[in-house]
C-alpha cells in the first residue's frame, strides 16, 4: 500500500486530537489517565496515536469491520507519522517488530489482519525487520464488551510461537487498539519465557474507561 499522498491537509491534522509526548517521554504508561485502567503491564513502553475517541474510533471501525481502506490508509499514515517522528529523537529502537495475530478463520473472513498492515506499514518505514513467528492457536471470543477479568480468562493460552523461531531482546509489538492490556499481556508472557527482555506496544488508540 503506498503512503506517498496525504489524505489530510495541514489545518485538519492539527485539529485532531493529539496525546501529549512531551508531558510524558513518549511512553504512555506514565499517563495516569492510561496506566489506572492496564492491570501491571507486563510491556516497558506504550506508544499510540490517539486515545479511543473521534475521528480515530470511526476511521478504525470502518477499516476493521467494513474494510473501508482509505480509512485504514489514513490510519497508517498517522501511525507512520507518529512511530518516524519517534524514532528522530530516540536511540534505542527495537531490533524487530512483530505484531498481534489474529486466528487463521477470523482473518480469512475479514479479509486481512489489520494489526499485520500496521507492523508491515512501520517495518518498512523504520526499515526494521518484521518477525511473523506468533501464532493464535484457538478461536477465542471477540474481546469487545467483556471486562478485564473476562478478557484475562478469554485469552489463556490462546497464543504460540511457530516451531524453531528466534527473538531478539528487544521488540515492538503491534496492535490496533489497546483497552485493559490483557492481550498485550499474554503475548509479553509467551515472548519473555522465550528471551525478550524489552517489549515496545504500538498501537493506533488507548481506550479510556471510566
Amino acid at each position: 500500500m503506498q503512503h506517498s499522498q496525504r489524505q489530510l491537509c495541514n489545518y485538519c491534522q492539527q485539529a485532531i486530537p493529539s496525546l501529549p509526548y512531551k508531558l510524558c517521554h513518549y511512553n504512555l504508561l506514565w499517563l495516569p489517565a492510561v496506566s489506572k485502567n492496564i492491570n501491571q503491564p507486563l510491556f516497558q513502553q506504550l506508544l499510540a496515536v490517539s486515545y479511543y475517541q473521534q475521528p480515530f474510533q470511526h476511521w478504525i471501525q470502518q477499516w476493521k469491520f467494513f474494510a473501508n481502506h482509505a480509512a485504514g490508509e489514513l490510519l497508517q499514515q498517522q501511525f507512520i507519522t507518529l512511530l518516524t517522528r519517534y524514532a528522530a529523537q530516540t536511540e534505542s529502537l527495537p531490533q524487530a517488530i512483530l505484531y498481534v495475530p489474529m486466528h487463521p478463520s477470523r482473518q480469512r473472513k475479514r479479509g486481512f489482519n489489520q494489526a499485520e498492515v500496521l507492523a508491515k506499514a512501520v517495518a518498512k518505514q523504520l526499515q526494521l525487520p518484521l518477525l511473523k513467528v506468533l501464532q493464535r492457536q484457538h478461536k477465542n471470543p471477540a474481546q469487545v464488551g467483556l471486562n478485564k477479568k473476562q478478557r484475562q480468562h478469554n485469552l489463556k493460552n490462546a497464543f504460540n510461537l511457530k516451531p524453531n523461531a528466534t527473538l531478539p531482546t528487544r521488540i515492538a509489538l503491534i496492535d490496533d487498539v489497546i483497552t485493559t492490556g490483557a492481550t498485550a499481556n499474554e503475548l509479553c508472557r509467551l515472548l519473555k519465557r522465550n528471551g525478550v527482555s524489552h517489549i515496545s506496544l504500538w498501537t493506533l488508540a488507548v481506550t479510556i474507561l471510566d
